[in-house]
């Protein structure tokens, strides 16, 4: 009798414990901000505070996004910044405000609390230092994108790509940027004319680079392996000399073969050598690749070549060919 009084006192002690559990978010979490003009307001709940300060960023940027949405149907028609024609380009906020959060700088956290199972914030920041932010992000995309533009004519054009291909969501970057500063009916917004001569210049350089190989019969099988890589790349190549190709890869390779017991080992090294259009020497590597058989050297030496693919898709084109 003694064990089973024990038993529920345990019993109405855990539910009393777990009554006592605080799961009720606080009052002004619940309740709609104070309308403040020159503020935008959300809150944030999140398991730690980091999370629920990223909560509450989130719904700023939602916020800005929805004011998009109501003022421009999601469509943000704006002249081309190189002022030479006109672009339409379609904001959706929908894909925008997830792949396209900000993160503001000047956030106030008034309201910080939290219970037994989360944390709650509210998080404010003022109109006038989101409009600064803005207009700093543009400016500051429009010089970086004029820098690389000044690197151009002193860097390989291939090397320029390279450093540059990924640039191309600078653009929505800026657009982006530039929809919200409209949302908050701004007249001063800054056009980036050099994001957009970058963007195209871009797309103008990789359609112009062509990569010629150089390689002997033997190595056919591994110069079409790669020239199937720099399709991926969208880069055009060619294994005829002509005056049209911009850069070189060279592929020489040297087969050793062994026996070891009943099993034929082919070890094949590649070497290869990246070259721009003057013959200097941009990047090159060695790659050291082995197959074996039971039954030839011919069935060792395609294991080998299988090998030099599996090696040149874990390391991936550029780092296959040197360039880090």
């Amino acid at each position: 009798m003694l064990s089973i009084n024990n038993k529920v006192i345990i019993a109405l002690c855990s539910v009393a414990l777990w009554a006592c559990q605080s799961t009720t978010p606080p009052d002004w979490y619940s309740t709609p901000p104070t309308n403040q003009p020159e503020y935008i307001t959300a809150v944030g709940e999140g398991r730690s505070l980091d999370q629920a300060k990223q909560a509450a960023l989130s719904q700023i940027n939602a916020q800005l996004w929805t004011q998009i949405d109501s003022s421009f149907a999601s469509r943000d028609v704006y002249q081309s910044r190189n002022e030479l024609s006109s672009t339409s380009s379609l904001v959706d906020n929908k894909i925008n405000s997830k792949t396209s959060t900000i993160t503001f700088t000047g956030i106030e956290y008034p309201q910080v609390e939290h219970n037994d199972i989360a944390y709650y914030v509210q998080a404010k920041v003022s109109r006038d230092t989101i409009i600064r932010q803005l207009q700093s992000d543009i400016e500051q995309s429009n010089r970086n994108a004029q820098r690389q533009l000044d690197q151009r004519q002193h860097q390989d054009p291939l090397v320029w790509w390279l450093n540059n291909r990924q640039r191309t969501s600078e653009g929505n970057a800026v657009a982006v940027r530039q929809a919200m500063l409209r949302a908050l009916d701004q007249d001063l917004i800054p056009k980036a004319p050099a994001v957009d001569t970058l963007l195209s210049t871009i797309a103008e350089v990789q359609s112009t680079i062509v990569i010629r190989f150089a390689a002997s019969a033997k190595n056919k099988k591994s110069a079409e392996l790669l020239a199937d890589k720099f399709s991926h790349e969208r880069l055009k190549t060619t294994f005829k000399r002509t005056a049209a190709a911009t850069h070189t890869l060279k592929l020489t390779s040297e087969l050793r073969q062994s026996t070891v017991g009943e099993a034929y080992i082919s070890t094949q090294i590649t070497t290869l050598k990246l070259q721009g259009r003057k013959g200097n020497i941009l990047a090159s590597n060695e790659i050291i690749s082995s197959g074996n058989s039971v039954s030839n050297y011919s069935l060792s030496k395609e294991g080998a070549e299988r090998h030099f693919a599996e090696i040149v898709d874990a390391q991936g084109l550029w780092n296959a060919l040197g360039i880090k």
